[in-house]
């Protein structure tokens, strides 16, 4: 806007100068016209002879004042005319060409037209400067527009990338925290069942032990006092006996035997043989087993048993965990017999 302004002032000024300069040139003409008009007046000088015209000197000086002049008669001067032109040949002069004659309307009329000449221009001038301030008003429009419009999706973009990142955000937050839970659940039930299976076990060894103390007394009451002992070939379907003193015969060897493997309505697939490592032992023993959905064995306990020797217990227990069952939906509860007899 300061820059229109500017504009509008320098034309202003320009065309106040131009009508002055035309005004100062118009009455220079006028003046120089009113000048020779003057001087195209003249004075009429008679012609005559040189020498008539020259006058006469009176005293060396001619007195203006008293000097007369001589008086012409018409037939003289005729005569001095046709002498004058019998002495010098007529020369046609040329004919003066008439001057144009500038009038102050025509000035004023040129002035006019110089003038509207003039503001047509600036008009011109004017609406170019305004057509191009147009133009660039409205590429400048347009690149704000465009601006603006890059930077909305600029904008859009981020948000939807921040809106994305934060529900992804979320979604491994849920997943974490659903894993942690499901972990955390896996193992509390870990720790429930094998709380379980700790006081099964602690409850079949406590059983085990108050069986075995009852079959202890039972067999101080009906057996032989001392540490003397015998040892003899059995004979029919009964076991042979071991001796626990000096006997002649010493330790004989035995086998293990397994009895019955019951776990619900599965089928055993693989029993585990226990080694028969205490051959001064026998008896029958009886594992609580725990069985998992796959059917392996993952728990293993003394339930009953009829002996007290803590090899021929560990061994059915440990052979009892290698055993494996046909799978089912869930944990089953179950038993293994092991008989352990001399041979």
């Amino acid at each position: 806007m300061n820059k229109d302004k500017k504009r509008r002032i320098i034309s202003t000024i320009t065309t106040v100068t131009v009508h002055l300069l035309l005004l100062l040139i118009l009455a220079l003409v006028t003046l120089k016209l009113a000048d020779s008009d003057h001087l195209e007046d003249g004075v009429p000088v008679l012609l005559g002879n040189v020498d008539d015209a020259a006058g006469e000197d009176l005293d060396g000086l001619p007195n203006e004042e008293s000097a007369e002049e001589p008086e012409v008669t018409e037939d003289e001067s005729e005569t001095a005319e046709t002498a004058e032109t019998a002495e010098t040949p007529d020369v046609p002069e040329p004919a003066p060409q008439p001057e144009p004659q500038i009038t102050q309307e025509k000035e004023r009329s040129i002035a006019a037209e110089e003038a509207k000449k003039r503001e047509e221009e600036l008009r011109k001038r004017e609406a170019e400067a305004a057509k191009k301030r147009a133009v660039e008003e409205a590429a400048k429009k347009k690149a704000a527009e465009e601006a603006a419009k890059k930077k909305a999706a600029e904008e859009a973009a981020k948000k939807k990338a921040a809106e994305e990142a934060a529900k992804k955000r979320a979604e491994e937050e849920a997943k974490r925290k659903a894993e942690e839970a499901a972990r955390k659940k896996a193992a509390e039930e870990e720790a429930k069942k094998k709380a379980a299976e700790e006081a099964a076990r602690k409850k079949a060894e406590e059983e085990a032990a108050r069986k075995a103390a009852i079959n202890s007394k039972m067999q101080g009451a009906f057996g032989k006092g001392g540490n003397q002992g015998s040892s003899g070939n059995g004979t029919g379907d009964g076991n042979q006996g071991s001796p626990t003193g000096n006997g002649n015969k010493g330790a004989v060897s035995g086998v293990g035997g397994v009895g019955t493997a019951i776990v619900g309505t599965r089928k055993v697939l693989h029993l585990e043989e226990p080694p028969y490592d205490d051959p001064t032992s026998e008896g029958t023993i009886v594992v609580a087993i725990t069985v998992n959905a796959a059917g392996r064995v993952i728990a293993a306990s003394i339930k009953s048993a009829t002996t007290t020797s803590a090899i021929l217990r560990n061994a059915a227990t440990s052979a009892a965990r290698k055993s494996s069952f046909t799978s089912g939906s869930d944990n089953e509860q179950g038993t293994i017999t092991y008989k352990f007899k001399q041979k």
